[in-house]
């Protein structure tokens, strides 16, 4: 029985994303150990990791093996934003989430706060009352609610 010429070809583009992808964490491991442990960007605005993101996302897009173009059409974003984000660039955040959408990823997970930002709250914010946001006299009874 001779095997099916789509599988073998499927199981050779995996194979080589596969490779790609460890040749590209032995190199993101050996810059990190050079660098100290220092995150990719350092800086006091909050940000994405787009560089974790396009690892992620590389090996999925080679496995698919349409064109950026046609992956981007079905995303929703433009093939120019999907070529930023896979060379670590930064994009509007509408798009990291339409991406990580796509990719069945956490967008929050590559989300990178701003030095020094409080930790997030656990429950929403309280509205206030209606009674304390109005001043002045009702017009139906002409009586002042701020007595």
């Amino acid at each position: 029985m001779t095997p099916d010429v789509s599988i073998l070809r499927a199981m050779a583009r995996l194979r080589k994303a596969l490779e790609k992808r460890m040749r590209m964490d032995d190199r993101a491991e050996e810059l990190t150990a050079r660098e100290g442990g220092r995150p990719i960007r350092s800086g006091t605005l909050a940000a994405y990791d787009t560089l974790a993101l396009s690892r992620k996302l590389r090996p999925m897009l080679e496995y698919d093996g349409r064109g950026w173009r046609a992956l981007a059409d079905e995303i929703g974003v433009t093939s120019p934003d999907l070529s930023r984000v896979m060379a670590g660039q930064d994009i509007a955040a509408g798009k990291i989430f339409a991406i990580c959408d796509w990719a069945g990823l956490d967008a929050r997970s590559f989300y990178r706060p701003p030095l020094g930002a409080p930790l997030p709250r656990k429950h929403p914010r309280r509205a206030l009352r209606a009674r304390a946001m109005f001043h002045g006299k009702s017009t139906e009874t002409g009586i002042s609610t701020n007595a």
